[in-house]
């Protein structure tokens, strides 16, 4: 308003817009430019309470566009996260190395029990001897001893799992000399032999014997936890990355839209600046519209970011060649059940399944089993040595005449011995003994603070989650109240105009509360996110996520190939095909049905507290899942990119 105009004739102009607003019968203001400008048509009123009443989650007006491109990169895939999951369990390089590194832990069992294989010997000999003699007892005559020989022994020796290791051996063979004592000539000779050696103290007993077998499957059966644990942990990452990138993309609309509501009243100020708006008021809106443009452009990075590290934890390369030029939508919105832990409930699952505590556990086992080979090595060597044979000999180079008489003539030859050793003082085993005492107390001290890391861990995550559920009716009041606030201010704005006597203040109270609504809806986003983040991070910490989630670790009957997969879900629906796998320490899936009809961001409070008598915690609620798989569902886990027209994958 011109500032030359009486004060008097001011506030009749002023009076006469309140009421032609206030009955409905003001005439649209125009511009400059002519472009007729509605108080009510300018600016989009956010919902009000009353009009919530049929729908409390209606407020939310990104749900539909966040699903749609909304970034500048000319492609685009969408996908939900069983995809992400199952692109993951397939691509990612962590989860393959892991795979194969307990693949290896497998392959020493296998290669510490074939100590106990029973071993095949066959050797064959021949020989020719030319040697000159100082007596003449040697040959009788001739100055020289020359003998011709051919020698063929086969046999089998093995080592038992008590410590006993025995030898049997068949020989055949021939031997000629021109000694003048040798007789009969031309001699055939057979030999059969038994020998067996049995500790009696010391390194004796199945115990000892399989101590290298019984550490390799304590070696696999920790490789294995530490494997569920990556694995947990990178499907943890993965599935928080999924809805974090939700919330980043929520917040750009919504500073999106929070430009656009400051740009609506930029074009009013400059369309009445004939009439009662003023400079100041145009330069602090148009301060505000700076602020909330570099905003925008910092949300942008974020989400971009966000899309980098997503697609370096999901590990697809066709996702990592992508050069920014794939824009990457989640299509799940941020649905989940209400769940209701007890602390004790969900420390006793965490004590079970948790893969820390069972490697711990491994461990313990471990220096147990060496206290026990330590103590063993304490005591003397004693052992005892038994041989026996059988012989035959003919002549004319009949080696098989031979063998038939080794059993039909004369008898066997036995010998017996005891064999002791004993080191002065045994300082070395004592020590060993020690040694293996204090590793025994240092790994069960370990085990004690894993177990108190994981009730910490537990409770941290126990307590986020109960966080995230107190907030959630209160945050939502947040957003209806800062759109209530919205719309009176807005509507006082549009009634007031510029007042010389407050230039700005009615503008500047419009735009904070513009600020403060932006703000209640992304924080209400962000409550959202940190409840299912919270719920992922409270399954990760008692060791339950794979499980929750149908993930498997399985090897295949007779292989040591370790392969990781995601088996149907409570709905039945298909998620990847394997032939018979054989599980190893997996539990069974945990069944729910899906909750009723859910809204996005809603929260049903439905689940139980434990029965005090069954002494079982609850089953875990299932998040509702959205698949689109197209007409093919077994090759649902397959991204693909789209152009900026293309359709979903």
């Amino acid at each position: 308003m011109p500032r030359y105009l009486d004060p008097s004739l001011k506030l009749s102009m002023l009076a006469i817009v309140a009421l032609a607003t206030l009955a409905g019968i003001a005439q649209p203001l125009r511009g400059d430019q002519g472009d007729a400008i509605s108080p009510h048509d300018a600016i989009p009123h956010p919902t009000t309470e009353a009009e919530n009443q049929t729908d409390p989650y209606q407020f939310q007006w990104w749900t539909a566009a966040v699903a749609n491109p909304i970034m500048p990169q000319p492609h685009w895939v969408s996908f939900d996260l069983n995809t992400v999951l199952l692109d993951t369990l397939t691509h990612s390089p962590r989860i393959q190395s892991v795979s194969s590194r307990t693949s290896v832990a497998l392959e020493k069992i296998t290669q510490q029990d074939a100590a106990f294989d029973s071993k095949l010997l066959l050797e064959t000999k021949g020989g020719l001897t030319n040697d000159p003699v100082g007596s003449t007892l040697t040959t009788g005559g001739p100055n020289r001893l020359k003998q011709e020989s051919l020698g063929v022994s086969a046999g089998v020796a093995k080592t038992t799992r008590s410590g006993s290791v025995w030898d049997l051996s068949q020989e055949l063979g021939t031997l000629d000399s021109n000694s003048l004592f040798f007789d009969p000539s031309n001699q055939g000779n057979s030999r059969l032999s038994l020998s067996l050696t049995r500790p009696l103290l010391a390194r004796g007993g199945q115990v000892y014997t399989e101590r290298l077998l019984t550490q390799a499957r304590i070696d696999a059966g920790v490789s294995w936890q530490e494997m569920r644990r990556q694995i947990e942990q990178r499907i943890a990452d993965v599935m928080t990355a999924y809805w974090q990138l939700y919330e980043l993309r929520c917040h750009f609309l919504q500073q999106q839209k929070l430009l656009e509501r400051g740009q609506e009243i930029e074009r009013i100020i400059v369309g009445r600046s004939d009439f009662d708006s003023s400079r100041i008021e145009l330069a602090k809106v148009r301060g505000r519209l700076a602020r909330r443009m570099d905003q925008i452009i910092s949300a942008e990075a974020n989400v971009r970011r966000q899309q980098a590290r997503l697609a370096m934890l999901i590990g697809r390369q066709e996702l990592m060649t992508a050069e920014n030029g794939l824009e990457m939508i989640p299509l799940d919105p941020p649905l989940a059940a209400s769940l209701q832990w007890t602390l004790r409930d969900a420390v006793l699952k965490g004590i079970e399944n948790r893969p820390e505590v069972r490697a711990a556990a491994k461990e313990l086992e471990s220096a147990a089993l060496s206290i026990r080979i330590t103590r063993n090595q304490l005591l003397p060597e004693l052992n005892a040595v038994f041989d026996a044979y059988l012989a035959g000999l003919t002549g004319n180079n009949a080696s098989f005449r031979a063998f038939g008489k080794q059993f039909t003539e004369g008898g066997p030859g036995l010998s017996v011995a005891l064999q002791y050793e004993m080191p002065q003082g045994n300082r070395y085993a004592r020590a060993r003994h020690r040694e293996a005492t204090h590793w025994y107390r240092q790994k069960s001290e370990e085990l004690r603070e894993t177990m108190q890391v994981t009730r910490a861990e537990i409770e941290t995550a126990l307590i986020d989650v109960q966080t995230t559920i107190a907030q959630h009716q209160s945050k939502r009041q947040t957003v209806i109240a800062a759109s209530d606030e919205e719309t009176v201010l807005t509507e006082r704005w549009m009634m007031l105009g510029g007042d010389g006597a407050r230039v700005g203040v009615v503008l500047e109270n419009l735009l904070d509360a513009q600020q403060r609504r932006s703000d209640a809806e992304r924080e209400w986003v962000s409550t959202q996110v940190n409840y299912l983040v919270s719920l992922v991070e409270l399954e990760r910490a008692m060791g339950n996520l794979l499980v929750h989630e149908n993930i498997s670790t399985v090897r295949s009957p007779g292989q040591t190939r370790v392969d990781t997969f995601r088996t149907p879900d409570a709905n039945g629906l298909p998620v990847v095909t394997e032939p018979t796998p054989v599980l190893m320490n997996a539990s069974p899936p945990v069944s729910a049905s899906p909750p009723p009809s859910l809204r996005s961001g809603e929260i049903i409070e439905t689940m139980s507290e434990p029965s005090s008598t069954s002494g079982k915690p609850p089953s875990l609620p299932r998040r509702l899942k959205v698949l689109l798989f197209g007409n093919d569902p077994v090759q649902s886990g397959l991204i693909e990119a789209n152009h900026k027209q293309g359709t979903e994958a």
